[in-house]
């Protein structure tokens, strides 16, 4: 069976030849692919690059921090420094603060500017019925209209590329020559993040698998196994086929270790664990 490699499975890679051979000429070309993916998985549930540059500058010191830590079990600052390049001041803010003091204030600060142009919709007075609710804007230029609340509440992002977006996520719609809010709460706007909670300790392993030495002796502990299909009805059948294959395996291996190792009497916490992860990806002609 093969080694695994990095794999493809988006249009991405079919509609830009050339952005995708510029990546393979990239020194950093594996890093570029697998940024632009994450890219692709963040943008429309309202992850900026702003918010995720802070979370990876953050991350960066946590995991440099982890690798300093002295034997009295304090942290090499200027160790952290060397590793991350960011400034000792940098490294004091992130450690200083906790997680959860973190993710609250990039949740109130690192909004899009849908994001932004929507809770200005619902908090300026001037957007706002008497009754509190949010008005119909015109596309006009009134003191009130929809380009005069992106203009203050969206930068310098036009008011047609807000629009689209707000109407794209179903936060407004049109009715007649006015644009009307759908949305009562900001979230609205984002997808979330939780249809990727199954799929992110698969990651975090895969990446703890690739971050083994490469020249340690371990055997490979990655493969990749493609099959070919030759219509969409044949492609079901061979996914069918291969999820009931690796639940037979897995129960079968789980059984079979079961049954081998002397299990003590008494109940025992084991110190000790292998995880087994198996991801079944589909892919297009012309995916790697």
């Amino acid at each position: 069976m093969p080694r695994a490699s990095e794999t493809g499975h988006r249009a991405f890679r079919l509609r830009h030849r050339e952005g995708r051979s510029r990546l393979e000429e990239s020194p950093n070309a594996d890093l570029e692919q697998l940024l632009v993916e994450l890219a692709f998985v963040l943008l429309p549930r309202g992850i900026t690059a702003e918010r995720l540059s802070k979370l990876a500058r953050e991350a960066f010191v946590r995991a440099a921090a982890e690798r300093s830590r002295l034997r009295n079990g304090r942290i090499n600052r200027s160790k952290v420094a060397a590793l991350t390049g960011l400034s000792r001041r940098e490294i004091k803010r992130v450690l200083d603060l906790g997680h959860s003091t973190t993710s609250s204030r990039f949740h109130r600060s690192a909004r899009t500017p849908s994001e932004r142009v929507v809770h200005g919709w619902l908090t300026d007075r001037r957007y706002l019925t008497k009754q509190g609710h949010p008005k119909m804007l015109v596309n006009g230029g009134s003191a009130s209209s929809f380009q005069r609340l992106v203009k203050e509440y969206g930068g310098d992002i036009s008011p047609r590329a807000v629009l689209e977006e707000l109407i794209s996520s179903k936060a407004a719609h049109h009715v007649g020559p006015r644009v009307a809010l759908r949305a009562t709460k900001i979230r609205a706007l984002r997808v979330g993040l939780a249809s990727l909670t199954r799929v992110i300790p698969a990651l975090i392993d895969g990446l703890r698998t690739a971050s083994v030495d490469p020249s340690s002796p371990t055997d490979p502990l990655l493969y990749r196994l493609r099959l070919h299909a030759g219509s969409e009805a044949e492609l079901a059948l061979i996914r069918q086929r291969c999820l009931t294959g690796i639940q037979s395996l897995l129960h079968g291996l789980e059984d079979s270790i079961k049954r081998q190792l002397t299990v003590p009497a008494r109940k025992k916490s084991f110190r000790h664990a292998l995880d087994l992860t198996v991801l079944l990806v589909g892919a297009r002609n012309g995916d790697s």
